[in-house]
């Protein structure tokens, strides 16, 4: 194999274990960019309410993300063949449960808590894999390319994702729609947990060389600056969903839209590559830093600009700072997890951006109900400036007191 300074993807692709391992997940991950639209119509087509619709996937959103870090605590407790196992079962069975429902036109409520319960017990199969990457790539350089290729991949998953769905549901119904899924998350999910690397992931004991009990993550202020930049990722990403479809509504309207906001996940893609590819000066934490300061500053020129062609560009040139973002995010939450928290911490960096995505498109909804546009845009990213500034204390800090 090369070295690891001119190391390329594929001689990631070529460790031992990372096919099998990697594939496995993928095709259990690949599940759920495929779940949310098939939910949406189905209880649409049940209970003949939009609203009930959206509520059953905000619940199903909600547990997902809300209770990751949950889920991420028993993987890192109990050993993560058997938690994930449990969960990947439960919630293959709970979306065949609701596509069962939508045939045999069960009442709303009763989607409703099928919905919760199967966000609640969704496998983390995507933050699981981030932590095999650790084991499977021998040195730091590999880690980072490993990752940068997982951040890449999921990215193509939620893009081609819905697409996806939404032509399967010109043909067959929501219900036999969610049984794909049902099916993916089973199977990938199952060959994932037998892998040797999963299987190495046993019970770790949260004590530190002392013998001491570690204080929880979100009490140390270095693991917090890890997070404020992926909230800011996220919060970025959730205003830009509610404010482009205004910014273009005269100008090509929702099929505008979805062409800026697809450019938006292309640019994450081709950012992530090429992070990826190229070697990086700078601490993780440093390089984490600017890179979310540049996603705000770019980000925020569509406050600037008018036409879809301008937001376009603008969304695209954004999204190149958004995967290496969240894979610096990953890295740098992998080494200060150590070796008890894993789970745990790379979990956390994901539910961080998923509370700034939520936070993100409410503000921007508000902000621009009351005000404009551009407005609403600056005071983000003005909010965003000065959460990046404090993660920039909160790492000193935490630095100062581990001397």
């Amino acid at each position: 194999m090369q070295s690891t300074r001119t190391a390329r993807y594929i001689d990631v692709l070529r460790l031992p274990r990372v096919l099998g391992t990697f594939g496995a997940a993928l095709i259990g991950r690949g599940a759920y960019a495929l779940v949310f639209l098939p939910l949406f119509y189905a209880v649409t087509d049940v209970t003949g309410s939009v609203g009930l619709a959206g509520i059953a996937v905000g619940l199903y959103g909600a547990g997902a993300s809300f209770l990751a870090p949950i889920r991420a605590w028993f993987i890192d407790h109990f050993g993560a063949r058997r938690i994930l196992a449990v969960l990947v079962v439960l919630f293959s069975a709970i979306l065949a449960a609701i596509a069962l429902s939508t045939f045999y036109q069960l009442d709303g409520g009763t989607l409703l808590v099928l919905a919760t319960v199967a966000g609640a017990v969704a496998p983390p199969l995507g933050p699981t894999m981030r932590v095999a990457w650790g084991r499977l790539a021998p040195t730091s350089e590999l880690l980072k390319k490993g990752l940068s290729f997982d951040a890449v991949v999921e990215e193509l998953l939620y893009l081609g994702g819905p697409a996806a769905t939404g032509l399967a549901l010109a043909f067959i119904a929501p219900g036999a729609a969610l049984l794909v899924p049902s099916a993916l998350v089973l199977v990938g999910g199952l060959l994932f947990v037998t892998t040797r690397t999963v299987g190495d992931m046993g019970p770790q004991l949260p004590q530190d060389k002392r013998g001491t009990r570690e204080r929880p993550l979100l009490l140390e202020p270095r693991f917090v600056a890890i997070l404020i930049p992926t909230l800011v990722a996220g919060a970025i990403s959730g205003s830009l969903s509610i404010s482009v479809p205004v910014v273009v509504a005269g100008a090509g309207g929702p099929a505008a839209a979805g062409i800026a906001l697809g450019l938006f996940a292309g640019g994450s893609a081709a950012g992530g590559l090429l992070y990826g590819a190229l070697r990086v000066p700078g601490s993780p934490m440093r390089q984490l830093l600017a890179l979310a300061a540049a996603l705000v500053v770019v980000s925020s020129v569509i406050a600037l600009v008018t036409g879809a062609v301008a937001v376009s560009v603008v969304l695209a040139a954004a999204g190149l700072f958004f995967s290496p973002v969240m894979i610096v995010a990953y890295f740098a939450a992998h080494q200060e997890g150590g070796e008890h928290r894993q789970n745990s911490a790379t979990t956390w960096a994901n539910t961080s951006h998923n509370v700034g995505a939520a936070l993100g498109s409410a503000l921007a909804g508000i902000m621009i109900q009351a005000t404009t546009v551009p407005a609403a845009v600056l005071g983000i990213a003005t909010g965003s400036v000065i959460l990046i500034i404090a993660s920039a204390v909160l790492s000193r800090a935490g630095a100062r007191s581990k001397r």
